[in-house]
């Protein structure tokens, strides 16, 4: 017994111990756990009751209370930014705060775009079930990010390849070589049926005689000379053929892209596609105004970090040609997510891509 009494107090400490340790370390893997799903949840693709995932607050919030088991969270703060550049530094998002510890949720549709990121932060206080010291409440915090997707532009492959262009040459006539001279007939014959004649060829009372067999002289049909074929080229976009592109330039408030079409031909297109920085570092209101190829001009006002350009197919020219995009304000401020991706819809260069980034 008096063994016993000298163990007791060490074994109810270390027995206490393992409590605390234990609930500290479910603590802590139900607040990395929270933000983990409530990042995942926001970062989902689509829409809930006519709402984005990355804008449904409540439903982020819901998905970080299911982990909450023997523990309530103190705060959970969701915000968002553009990554994270090099030097591992976070890119803001022009007037939304990046910092885990903000809360700028919901955020507005024409701020997002690819590549934007959700952050998510959960926190929590652990204190011990007996307060055998005056020890102040342990914080947990975790916080997850996630990349979420808004848009994204599919290029498919839409006609058959090996196509061969026809060359401008002008195929050769067809000449005829009749075997005999005949003579054209003067008049179209006819054919006059009286009663008399079908009475006197077709008698009443039938009789051995087989009916009379019609002989038909057909004409003399003349005999055609080989068809020539027309000269087939060959179209393709690649090797000595490649249509390319020369860097991004910007001037003011024109993006331009320098193209070469080595081909020979005049290529249509089938998607013109653009990436820009619409809040170009201070002006939210960048909106592209205006869109030009080899004089084709499409005018609009689009107002988005990313879009194909409707209704616009303009054609790209044999040689060199260049392609601008105007905005309503100078471009203030380039972020490296700039991109232009033309698709081309010639057979023999289908869906191929010049894309500014390759």
């Amino acid at each position: 017994m008096v063994e016993f009494m000298l163990t007791l107090p060490i074994l109810i400490v270390l027995l206490y111990g393992i409590v605390e340790v234990s609930r500290l370390i479910f603590i802590f893997a139900s607040v990395a756990n929270a933000s983990r799903q409530a990042a995942r949840y926001g970062a989902g693709s689509g829409e809930l009751n006519g709402v984005t995932y990355y804008q449904d607050c409540e439903g982020i919030r819901e998905t970080a209370n299911r982990s909450a088991i023997l523990t309530e969270f103190d705060d959970i703060n969701i915000t968002y930014d553009r990554g994270v550049d090099a030097n591992g530094k976070q890119i803001p998002i022009l007037d939304i705060d990046p910092s885990p510890n903000a809360d700028t949720c919901p955020i507005e549709d024409n701020m997002i775009r690819n590549g934007d990121r959700i952050i998510v932060q959960v926190s929590a206080s652990y204190e011990p079930i007996l307060p055998l010291t005056n020890l102040e409440p342990l914080q947990v915090v975790s916080t997850n990010a996630r990349t979420f997707l808004i848009s994204v532009p599919i290029f498919g492959t839409a006609f058959p390849t090996g196509f061969k262009a026809e060359s401008p040459t002008p195929s050769k006539a067809v000449s005829f070589t009749p075997s005999e001279e005949v003579e054209p007939p003067t008049s179209t014959p006819t054919f006059n049926l009286t009663y008399e004649a079908i009475r006197t060829a077709f008698p009443r009372t039938p009789t051995n005689t087989p009916p009379p067999t019609l002989t038909f002289t057909p004409s003399i049909t003349p005999t055609s000379t080989n068809i020539p074929t027309a000269t087939l080229t060959p179209i393709n976009c690649t090797g000595d053929y490649a249509v390319w592109h020369g860097p991004l330039e910007f001037n003011e408030n024109v993006m331009r892209m320098w193209l070469f079409n080595n081909t020979g031909y005049t290529l249509t297109t089938t998607a013109i596609y653009v990436e820009w920085n619409h809040d170009t570092g201070g002006n939210p209101s960048l909106r592209l105004n205006k869109a030009q190829l080899a004089g084709q001009t499409w005018v609009g006002e689009l107002f988005t970090p990313s879009a194909f350009v409707p209704a616009y197919y303009p054609t790209l020219p044999p040689g060199e040609s260049y392609i601008e995009f105007f905005f309503d304000q100078p471009y203030g401020f380039q972020d490296a997510t700039e991109r232009i991706i033309i698709t081309i819809g010639t057979p023999g260069c289908i869906s191929y891509p010049v894309d500014s980034r390759n």
